[in-house]
């Protein structure tokens, strides 16, 4: 082939080959998936879709004359894309024609949606858009009907947090809201600040390519340019992948009204209320968990959808079914399959991608049909180390991330938001944030456990222990390499549901040189070398990571960015290998919702619907395990081995906060949150840092690292929609694209008008304002000895919103220079010396009387920077202007500690006894019990105490930092 000229615009070519077997349960694709070829096409760009010609004959014309000047070879495959094109014209055609069955509906509303509100102009808001009538009477998924349901796609504007519109209704109502986690909007949404939201004009263009990111530096020809490849693409997929095209006939038989939906608030539920475990007579009549054949339908739609990725997986990597022999499929689907087994010792380390038993598998089966039932969040959750935080690699290259990137879109059709966070730290393994239960990590239904590296034999259980213990949900725990062991001792202790992935090749093809390497799909170049062969573990072919890119938004970062990228040590795993990992968790969940739909299809045939809750209700189960664990003699187990003091919290929900991130919730789970005011108000606050980041906003794709053409992109496949009608599909004029720069100074500022995310400032107000409510008795009065000192502090912390997932934007300040690295690791410290005065906890509804604390005793002396120059406590400020005694000498011998609890101190210690309380279960790990009442324990009755700490003597010189609080 001829080497493309410059206006020419390359598509990749695939070549189908129907594969000689079905989906199971007599479902057969809807298409015939195969593996993208290697081959790339010239498709001149006057005969590109978004290509601006006068009529139909300079068009011909045009073609005519590259017919005259080309190649035969090249000749046959221009014919060949014509008759492509005409295809696709064909489907374009049909998509103009909306469906309607009934009565033609000419306003719908797409956020605000009463569902029983008629589409009629008193139903509409600000979110109404109108829509053409037709005639046609075609049940087909056209497109982007703007009446959104319950299995339609949600779409998410590339510059901002996720938008996702849907009726009222969907997604259980005490699931997490606000910062920028996936959330459905229901109702009127509003930002942080309580502005409404207005959606952008553009939310539901499916078809923008990420790669014309208005912030990315392009000129307009070069835009012009993607977006007719990506409009390729998508259609190449959709012809030969399929789809996702299920519709609800409901509201068009209804005149634009939605379907009915649960009245959760009227329901009491058995047993956990966060399940929505209600029963089948409370599901209203006509919401869609009642009727069958919707059911029936959205199941045929839900496994077409799980095997054109199951699919897609398999071509990336060099297994695609249609080059296949059925022997070699066999075999394919042993290499790249799940091992179910009942017992441990039928557990192979090497057998599959991944490794699950028949219990927890039936664990994972029936969470995903809870979410599915309740169109609820499904949490995946990561602990780990710096190799599990994806160090090396850009944060989006991580594979919770990629994980993220394929399944999300799947969730998303299958009713359900899928939150994925990678809550792993550099040089740290898990025990600081798990003995804050829920608080730190979240919610979680999978729980990732990644830190071998760091964390060995008792820190592996206490990990285990809390996160059973911790939150609403009783996850699955799953195992990256190396926690297997603790795993199956708490499966056999507890019933503990547990899998993890396999160690090795799972029978990929292996590089044997860089020449042969290039041959090879590119997600298996250089990743599995065969002896001797040293490039896999070569930096220029493990990593593709970058600190910068060009962007309009910002036109010189303020410090010089690297021109390399840090922490590409040898035993960090590069992003082919991240990739995999996160393909093998991909394949079990596909695996466990394949089997979800089996299950929902038979019982809907047999039982009728709605699905009874002996398939989905979880409490009941989770509940056995809680009990097992609460219930278990603490001192014996590792945990209380390990936690000498206080070994009690091995069997104690815990609560906490940390000033290190990434964090749940952002600013919600800092320590700050839990702090009292001083009579002045003051409440501590980062210090030595700045305020503001350099740019706002979701992450723009890094164009560099994007899939070579000619390789299979999983995540489109997941994603692939019909192809928007031709009326509501725009090409990117030279205005439009030149618009992208107008909102540079707001993007700058931490914000974006498409953007659901609040800047820094924003979000520090609105915990210093959740924070500033007292409780609902004073337990300590200003004018006592107990008052909230000002010379508290936080140092070293991150500015933005680091929460671990995707819509992290976090640590983008000035004097970064890796401003895209996308990492969340932050360690900052809430810091105070003898002149601090006390620092005071609110916090609610304690139990047990613990409070642990993770303390840093180490820190520079007279590093307080709010102290600075101070010669009292307090800066000689006190309640009523009361002065206190001058600072005693600043003698280390002089340094006490004070704990008071609800205004009574009740231990005064010098360095020695302090010590006495603290223990270093691991690296980096000073870990105190300041206060522990086992008396209240025996009572276990709820009380909101104040809980409050103090240096005297030392002065600045005593000097200490806490970075995380632990309390029940």
């Amino acid at each position: 082939m001829d080497p493309p000229e410059d206006n020419d615009l390359e598509l990749t070519s695939l070549i189908r080959s129907a594969p000689d077997h079905d989906l199971g349960n007599g479902l057969e694709p809807p298409s015939t998936p195969s593996r993208f070829s290697r081959t790339a096409y010239r498709v001149p760009r006057s005969l590109s879709r978004n290509n601006k010609v006068a009529s139909s004959s300079s068009k011909f014309a045009v073609v005519q004359n590259f017919m005259d000047k080309t190649t035969l070879s090249n000749k046959v495959m221009v014919l060949a894309m014509l008759a492509m094109i005409v295809a696709m014209l064909v489907i374009v055609a049909s998509d103009v024609e909306t469906s309607i069955e009934e009565e033609a509906v000419e306003t719908v509303v797409v956020v605000h949606h009463d569902s029983n509100a008629a589409s009629d102009s008193s139903a509409s808001s600000s979110y109404s858009t109108p829509i053409e009538s037709t005639t046609s009477t075609s049940t087909e998924f056209n497109g982007f009907s703007k009446i959104i349901g319950f299995h339609e796609p949600s779409f998410e504007n590339i510059y901002g947090a996720n938008y996702y519109f849907k009726p009222k209704g969907v997604g259980y109502p005490l699931a997490p809201t606000g910062g920028v986690h996936p959330i459905y909007m229901i109702d009127n949404p509003t930002d942080e600040d309580g502005n409404a939201i207005t959606p952008p004009t553009d939310y539901d263009n499916y078809e923008l390519s990420p790669y014309t990111d208005k912030r990315l530096k392009m000129t307009p020809e070069e835009r012009q340019k993607e977006q007719s490849y990506w409009y390729g693409k998508l259609q190449l997929i959709r012809n030969e992948y399929g789809y996702w095209k299920f519709k609800d006939p409901y509201p068009f038989k209804n005149k634009g009204k939605s379907r009915p939906v649960v009245d959760w608030a009227s329901i009491k539920t058995n047993g956990n209320p966060l399940h929505g475990e209600i029963s089948k007579e409370d599901f209203p009549k006509d919401s869609w968990q009642t009727d069958s054949d919707y059911i029936t339908n959205f199941v045929g739609e839900a496994k077409a959808l799980i095997h054109r990725v199951r699919e897609g997986i398999y071509a990336e990597y060099g297994w695609a079914t249609s080059s296949l022999t059925s022997e070699q499929i066999s075999q394919r689907n042993v290499y790249l399959g799940v091992h179910i087994a009942s017992e441990i010792s039928g557990i192979g380390p090497d057998i599959g991608v991944a490794w699950i038993y028949q219990d927890s598998f039936d664990a994972l089966v029936k969470k995903l049909l809870n979410a599915m039932m309740t169109n609820d969040h499904f949490f995946v959750t990561l602990g780990g180390h710096s190799a599990a935080a994806g160090h090396g690699n850009n944060f989006f290259q991580s594979y919770m991330m990629q994980f993220h990137d394929v399944m999300e879109p799947v969730f998303d059709r299958l009713g359900m938001v899928l939150v994925t966070a990678n809550l792993a730290q550099g040089g740290m393994g898990t025990l600081q944030a798990v003995l804050a239960g829920g608080d730190i990590y979240g919610e979680k239904d999978f729980m990732v456990w990644d830190s071998s590296m760091t964390e060995k034999g008792a820190l592996q259980d206490v990990f285990g222990r809390m996160m059973l213990l911790s939150g609403h949900r009783v996850p699955i725990l799953f195992d990256i390499g190396g926690g297997k062991g603790f795993m199956d001792a708490l499966r056999k202790e507890v019933g503990a549901h547990v899998g993890g992935v396999t160690s090795g090749n799972p029978h990929l093809a292996e590089t044997e040189s860089i020449e042969q390497a290039a041959s090879l799909p590119h997600a298996l170049q250089h990743l599995f070398c065969k002896g001797g062969v040293p490039t896999c573990g070569q930096t220029q072919f493990k990593y593709n990571a970058t600190c910068w890119t060009d962007r309009v938004d910002v036109e010189t970062p303020p410090t010089e960015q690297n021109k390399g990228y840090g922490g590409q040590a040898k035993w960090h795993p590069g992003n082919r290998a991240h990739q995999l990992i996160a393909r093998r968790m991909t394949l079990l969940f596909l695996r466990a919702l394949d089997e979800a739909m089996n299950i929902w299809l038979k019982a809907t045939v047999s039982e009728g619907s709605p699905l009874d809750g002996k398939y989905w209700h979880l409490a009941e189960e989770e509940k056995k395990i809680r009990d097992a664990l609460k219930s278990a003699n603490a001192t014996a187990t590792p945990c209380g081995g390990l936690m000498t003091l206080t070994p009690r919290v091995c069997n104690t929900p815990m609560r906490g906060a940390t000033e290190w991130t990434p964090r749940y919730r952002g600013d919600e789970s800092s320590i700050r949150r839990l702090l009292k005011p001083s009579p002045s108000g003051y409440v501590p606050i980062m210090v030595g840092g700045e305020t503001e980041q350099v740019y706002g906003g979701r992450e723009a794709r890094i164009p560099q690292q994007r899939i070579p053409i000619g390789e299979v992109d999983v995540a489109m496949i997941a994603r692939s929609l019909p192809q928007r009608p031709r009326s509501q599909r725009r090409s990117l004029s030279t205005s439009e694209i030149s618009a992208g720069a107008a909102s540079v100074e707001t993007m700058r500022s931490g914000h974006h008008r498409h953007s659901y995310i609040s800047g820094p400032s924003s979000m520090l107000r609105n915990a210093t304002n959740h924070r500033t409510s007292t409780l609902s008795r004073r337990l300590a009065d200003d004018s006592g000895s107990i008052v909230p000192g000002e010379g508290w502090e936080v140092q070293n912390g991150h500015i933005g919103y680091c929460d671990g997932t995707s819509n992290a934007v976090c640590g983008r300040d000035k004097s970064s220079n890796c401003l895209m690295t996308g990492h969340n690791d932050g360690r900052g410290g809430l810091d105070g010396d003898a002149l601090s005065g006390w620092v005071v906890f609110n916090l609610k509804d304690v139990t047990q009387g613990l409070f642990l604390a993770r303390m840093e005793s180490w820190w520079p002396f007279e590093s307080n920077m709010r102290t600075e120059g101070w010669t009292a406590v307090n800066n000689g400020k006190g309640s009523r202007h009361r002065h206190l005694k001058a600072p005693p000498p600043p003698k280390p011998a002089d340094y006490r500690v004070e704990i008071a609890v609800n205004g009574v101190i009740i231990k005064s210690m010098n360095e020695t006894e302090f010590n006495e309380l603290c223990i270093v279960p691991g690296y980096n790990l000073g870990i105190c019990t300041l206060w522990d009442d086992e008396e209240r324990a025996r009572k276990n009755e709820k009380e909101d105490v104040e809980f409050a700490f103090r240096m005297a003597g030392g002065g600045r010189k005593a000097i200490t930092a806490i970075t995380h609080v632990y309390y029940a």
